[in-house]
């Protein structure tokens, strides 16, 4: 007898559909949550990353085709369920290498059949269930209301068991939040701990608010450019295009047309119409943002902001391009930046594909650096075939004041570390800081090595060594930083080149 442990860990929320319960893992996750080399694109053969097959792991999709013939035959089984469903049914499942029909007393001739017909196709088991599928949604119906009668209490959904054993009540781990009085029902009815899930994705985004998904007064008219922040003042906005919508007005995600309704982001409180830039108040800016398409979880972090640069390629993530091609718009090369009242930047898809689409307005325009986060250099403001405009974070900074991206890291510098060459017992690195702090006079910045390197020559710091921990200190003619300035030094190290986290200027910890 198949052991029933992983199958009594699994369960299924209320309101689906008989017979489409399988107790495996979800695996939609798939290649974007892995970054592993068996999830790249094979770019030595013609084609690459055209297919599914080309995305995800050869192991995962070795498990899935294992799981054809599960699947045939639990459709034999269900197919039969349906035809007259309200008897001894309770649900249906891939356990380990074959199909579990859970069943209440002894099935009836034709399920019998279709169980035999079923086996011809792959392993099936009959497991006795304790309550019907039918028992277990009239006593689910009971507990439903009771949930739905108050949304303050612990519990925020009912669960029927797919082995038919009973019903979980899922709550949340709320301080203060309590568990509600239950009536009888004659079902075995228990609590289980679990996070209430949310609905995520560019069309339906949720607090945090990330870049990259749709935003309007109702529906999605224009993209969410990034979550930002003021660093003198902690206030919390999102960043997105000026000629969106006017000041005052509300902006939502996850519009509903059905029921009129949707999540409140903030409302527009200020804006530079030469710009066509424009902040949004929100209490949760997100440090990401949405890279994938329209309907899937694919972010990248956000760690810092760059300046753009004649020749500099960038990427475009607007909610309609997402739509369209299933990811960022890249190969964005910067070709110049507008010194007129619009200071716009200009540039243009090297490729001859649409730098943009209809929608895409305010989204993000950002730089990805080689661990795959991400640097914000703007927002969409237009564009026309290959053609692309945007505005840049920098004239953002001008018009908000210190407006900088909401990072994990809630931090007035950054670190960029750049490995510029490296040999067979050492390299060499270049360190750039960013202050989006005050102005600063004499600097200190810090870190631990971690595979015992040792500095062996340096420039443009003062540095010192002790065991893995080392500290570099301006020289006299770099010790100042202003506001939104970089100073860079740089060393030559044996052993092999890793970058140090963290990095600490005078103390604060860096991004």
């Amino acid at each position: 007898m198949t052991s029933l442990r992983k199958v009594i860990t699994r369960t299924v929320v209320i309101g689906a559909l008989v017979g489409a319960t399988a107790l495996t893992g979800s695996t939609s996750a798939y290649a974007e949550a892995d970054r592993s080399g068996a999830n790249q694109p094979r770019a030595d053969q013609p084609g690459a990353a055209e297919s599914i097959l080309d995305i995800i792991p050869a192991q995962t999709l070795d498990r899935m085709v294992a799981q054809a013939p599960l699947i045939d035959a639990a459709n034999v089984i269900r197919t039969a369920v349906e035809r007259a469903p309200d008897r001894g049914y309770a649900g249906i499942g891939l356990v380990d290498d074959q199909v579990t029909l859970w069943w209440k007393g002894a099935p009836p001739a034709d399920i019998a059949a279709a169980v035999t017909s079923a086996r011809r196709t792959a392993p099936v088991e009959v497991a006795n269930a304790t309550y019907s599928r039918a028992e277990l949604r009239k006593a689910a119906a009971r507990l439903t209301q009771l949930v739905e009668a108050d949304r303050a209490d612990a519990v925020h959904s009912v669960r029927l068991r797919t082995d038919g054993t009973g019903i979980e009540l899922a709550v949340d781990d709320i301080s203060g939040a309590k568990l509600p009085k239950l009536p009888v029902t004659g079902v075995r009815t228990r609590f289980v701990e679990r996070d209430q899930l949310v609905e995520r994705s560019r069309a339906n985004d949720a607090a945090p608010f990330d870049g990259g998904s749709g935003i309007g007064f109702t529906t999605p008219g224009c993209t969410a450019g990034f979550g930002v922040r003021n660093a003198d003042t902690d206030a919390g906005y999102i960043l997105t295009a000026e000629h969106c919508g006017a000041i005052g007005s509300p902006w939502h995600v996850g519009w509903d047309t059905t029921t009129g309704t949707g999540t409140l982001v903030g409302y527009a409180v200020d804006s530079n119409d030469d710009h066509d830039t424009m902040i949004i108040s929100t209490s949760s800016p997100g440090d990401h943002i949405y890279v994938g398409g329209q309907h899937d979880e694919v972010r990248a972090e956000v760690v810092g902001w760059t300046e753009v640069f004649p020749g500099q390629l960038l990427c475009q993530s607007g909610y309609t391009s997402a739509g369209e091609i299933g990811g960022p718009v890249c190969d964005l090369r910067v070709d110049f930046h507008y010194t007129d009242i619009e200071d716009l930047v200009e540039a243009t898809q090297l490729d001859g594909d649409e730098s943009a689409r209809g929608g895409d307005s305010g989204g993000p325009v950002y730089l990805v650096n080689a661990d795959g986060t991400v640097l914000a250099a703007g927002t969409t403001t237009r564009s026309a075939g290959p053609g692309f405009g945007f505005q840049d974070f920098a004239t953002a900074r001008d018009d908000y004041g210190n407006l900088v991206p909401a990072t994990a890291i809630a931090s007035s510098c950054r670190v960029s570390f750049v490995v510029t060459d490296s040999w067979s017992t050492g390299y060499t690195a270049s360190v750039t800081v960013y202050n989006d702090g005050p102005a600063i006079n004499g600097w200190s910045l810090g870190w631990a090595f971690s595979g015992g390197q040792l500095v062996q020559g340096h420039w443009n710091g003062v540095f010192q060594q002790a065991g893995s921990a080392v500290t570099v200190t301006n020289e006299n003619y770099n010790a100042s930083i202003p506001t939104g300035g970089a100073v860079n030094f740089g060393f030559t190290a044996n052993g092999t080149p890793a970058t140090p986290a963290p990095f600490t200027l005078n103390g604060t910890t860096c991004n």
